[in-house]
């Protein structure tokens, strides 16, 4: 079987510090793709540097966070103008509080405009916090990507995250809701002829809770549940990063700042281990081929 790793980092132009780390990152090999967030301070800055690189770049869609790309004034995407957080986001589309044609709209809208930015359709598009794949969403989402021509996307089910004890009970809910939506989304991107990569990564090892030992064990199990359950002759597995230098808490972001975890040393922590000759070294060990989503057309 023939393995392959996508190396995602996660809140391109999140801020300018971010930007840089990032890059760094891919500079390293330690990389491949980079999911943009458009409506952030850094966000041009980040388009800027892509564009001197080969770097693979994919949409961060963002429906929680900051101000929408689209239309100035919605009625219930926003609260006074902001989307209404991640958790605030996922209430109100419980309770059907948000208009489906307002959710259509801001999607085509941060598509539009990437293509407007980048100058070409992204490789794929992930959701910041995953919201793509919330129940509400999913369908609405992987029938704006196929009618763009996208046709990946990520399917965040790391395997396994009862055994994950370094979690606290916070961060495993979180995690575990996450995992619950995007299985729940499933038929619904085959619906629509949306790929994703065989098997995914790297919620459980954000900031501090990465480490080489770690991120090695969870993709061979992740290699190896495909492996048992699927006869494929080759398998590429996604791995979610989040690597960048702090941002300060006064300006970055979505204007106003950042949280701790932004403007923390976690991020640079992330740096370092994922371009460790550790790592480096474990890939030609085990033949894992490191890989942009573009091996997943």
């Amino acid at each position: 079987m023939k393995t392959q790793l996508i190396i995602t980092a996660d809140d391109f132009g999140f801020s300018k510090e971010r930007n840089i780390g990032i890059m760094e990152a891919f500079s390293n090999g330690a990389v491949q793709s980079a999911s943009l967030l458009l409506n952030c301070t850094g966000s041009t800055d980040a388009i800027e540097r892509a564009k001197k690189t080969s770097i693979t770049l994919g949409l961060h869609l963002n429906l929680t966070e900051g101000t929408p790309v689209g239309q100035d004034e919605y009625k219930t995407l926003t609260s006074s103008g902001i989307f209404r957080g991640r958790q605030g986001m996922r209430d109100s589309l419980t309770k059907g509080e948000i208009q489906i044609s307002e959710i259509e709209n801001e999607i085509d809208s941060q598509i539009k405009r990437f293509i407007e930015l980048v100058g070409e359709k992204p490789a794929y598009v992930d959701g910041h916090q995953h919201i793509h794949l919330h129940p509400v969403v999913s369908p609405i989402f992987a029938a704006a990507l196929k009618n763009h021509g996208v046709s990946v996307t990520r399917m965040p089910v790391e395997v396994n995250l009862k055994a994950k004890t370094w979690l606290g009970k916070e961060a495993f809910d979180l995690l575990s809701m996450f995992v619950e939506e995007a299985r729940s989304s499933a038929g619904v991107l085959q619906k629509y002829n949306i790929r994703t990569s065989e098997c995914f990564t790297g919620l459980s090892t954000m900031g501090a809770n990465m480490t080489a030992e770690r991120l090695q064990s969870l993709i061979l199990e992740a290699f190896k549940t495909v492996e048992e359950n699927l006869s494929v002759e080759t398998v590429t597995c996604e791995l979610m990063t989040h690597p960048g230098y702090p941002t300060p808490k006064e300006y970055g972001g979505f204007s106003w700042g950042t949280d701790d975890f932004g403007h923390s040393d976690d991020r640079i922590h992330e740096i370092k281990v994922l371009s460790s000759d550790t790592m480096i070294n474990f890939y030609k060990a085990h033949k894992i081929v490191l890989v942009s989503h573009r091996e997943l057309y």
